[in-house]
């Protein structure tokens, strides 16, 4: 048996287009990390939090409205101080209750509220406009910007299992709070939310998330999963002037002549699945943001009323929202 020898030109191995390995390279300057700057993080980072609730609560404008006769109502400043700590320490209504006792003259409190009144007044309809309305207040001072915007949806309730550990199936038939979230790329602050019930699908709040966006933000890219593939939320992100690259369907199939966004986008990801890749590799942040809220602010929620689980949301994404702020140098130079 004699073997075969065939000599291949080299022209074979010249590859170029697609076939080159372009789509994750790493920037080590990037990927440095300073660890002083970890170590303030970690060792001032519960101090740093209670000190901007205590500074944002001095700065946002409440417009209560006093009583003139009867008994007082109860300083909504002090609620607010009370609901942002119930939230960053994870406490139950009467733990907030001992808590703000200890610590009413750091934060300036007169009258301490009863923990059942903290728990009706955060089921109010008034605190669901003061709460959106201080949401608000916290991402206005921000300086015009262009961003990535990344839009997820994720959901909150008084069970012990998380959003991610329950099926999907039983998601839209039990009680849960679910929010409609869209993020900042690398910046990981949330830019807008809605709230609604858990059979809502994701595709019919999206433009109305995208419509709460701030002034200051000037979305050039969307990313979504597959959720979000509707050519629908596609012209909804091209009217706010962005590129929707949207995760599509594994079953999508190409078109020789696209004529809507949707089929433009399949056939965008089939020809040049690499760059696709590469322009839609952060997409992951959001689920970074979900994952930061639960773990710092916890998943569960221990008000019983729809509107007070919502409330409880409302909170928790203006602490984080709070938190990311005060974390920044920027932050503390003002």
């Amino acid at each position: 048996m004699v073997a075969t020898e065939i000599t291949l030109p080299h022209e074979v191995f010249s590859f170029c287009g697609q076939s080159r390995m372009d789509t994750f390279s790493l920037d080590l300057d990037e990927m440095s990390i300073d660890f002083e700057r970890y170590d303030d993080v970690a060792v001032h980072g519960l101090r740093m939090a209670m000190e901007a609730i205590r500074r944002h609560a001095d700065e946002f404008p409440f417009w209560q409205r006093r009583k003139r006769v009867g008994r007082p109502g109860t300083d909504e400043r002090t609620l607010l101080i009370a609901f942002m700590l119930q939230q960053l320490l994870s406490l139950t209504f009467r733990e907030t209750e001992g808590l703000l006792t200890m610590v009413r003259e750091y934060y300036s409190v007169g009258h301490v509220p009863d923990h059942s009144t903290m728990a009706r007044k955060l089921s109010s309809g008034r605190w669901s406009t003061l709460l959106t309305r201080f949401f608000e207040f916290l991402i206005a001072p921000l300086p015009r910007r262009k961003a990535v915007v990344v839009t997820d949806a994720t959901g909150y309730s008084g069970r012990k299992r998380s959003w991610r550990a329950t099926k999907h199936a039983q998601r839209a038939v039990e009680r849960w709070t679910k929010a409609h979230v869209a993020i900042e790329v690398d910046r990981f602050i949330i830019l807008s939310f809605r709230l609604t019930d858990s059979n809502v699908h994701e595709s019919q709040v999206f433009e109305d998330v995208w419509d709460d966006l701030p002034d200051n933000v000037v979305p050039t890219r969307s990313l979504a999963d597959s959720a979000y593939m509707g050519n629908d939320c596609l012209t909804v992100a091209r009217r706010h002037g962005a590129t929707p690259l949207h995760k599509i369907k594994k079953n999508s199939k190409n078109r020789e002549e696209p004529e809507t966004f949707y089929q433009k986008l399949v056939n965008f990801a089939h020809h040049w699945p690499n760059r696709f890749a590469a322009l839609t590799a952060k997409r992951c942040h959001v689920e970074t943001v979900f994952s930061m809220v639960d773990s710092l602010l916890g998943y569960r929620l221990r008000c019983r009323t729809r509107r007070g689980r919502r409330n409880e949301v409302r909170t928790k994404y203006c602490l984080f929202d709070m938190v990311q702020l005060a974390m920044t140098p920027e932050f503390w130079s003002a």
